[in-house]
């Protein structure tokens, strides 16, 4: 999951901060309490043995649910993993009506994956001054 997400955004934050990120939430004990969260759904995306793609979605207040990420490695983009993965997540919470993420401003790669799902802009969505600007995404179902 660390590569996948450093692949995504290298060319869109500075590598200190992709360090400090890395340090803080991406270590092996968040991911950890990540699994172990009951009331999440974490899915792999396995190819020759090794994971290839992760998303991590969460039930939310009033039929929603938040995909708090979806990474795939560049070297198994385009073979429909992100596809399969998202519309797996979204399955998962039969009673669900609406989805929505966030997604970096300027990671246009992710923005166009998702408006090809049938998510649409919703605004920007809040963030610490320190790190940089995001878009709210939503669908609904």
């Amino acid at each position: 999951m660390r590569k996948s997400w450093r692949e995504s955004y290298t060319e869109i934050i500075a590598p200190e901060k992709l360090d400090e990120i890395c340090a803080v939430w991406l270590t092996p004990q968040k991911f950890t309490e990540r699994l172990s969260d009951k009331n999440a759904l974490n899915l792999v995306a396995i190819s020759n043995e090794q994971i290839v793609g992760h998303t991590y979605a969460l039930p939310r207040q009033h039929s929603s649910i938040l995909i708090a990420y979806l990474y795939v490695l560049k070297s198994s983009a385009r073979r429909g993993i992100g596809k399969t993965l998202l519309s797996s997540a979204i399955e998962c919470f039969p009673d669900a009506n609406h989805v929505e993420l966030g997604v970096l401003e300027h990671n246009h790669a992710a923005i166009a994956f998702y408006k090809s799902q049938g998510f649409f802009e919703a605004g920007p969505e809040p963030k610490p001054d320190d790190e940089p600007p995001s878009i709210k995404m939503t669908k609904v179902l």
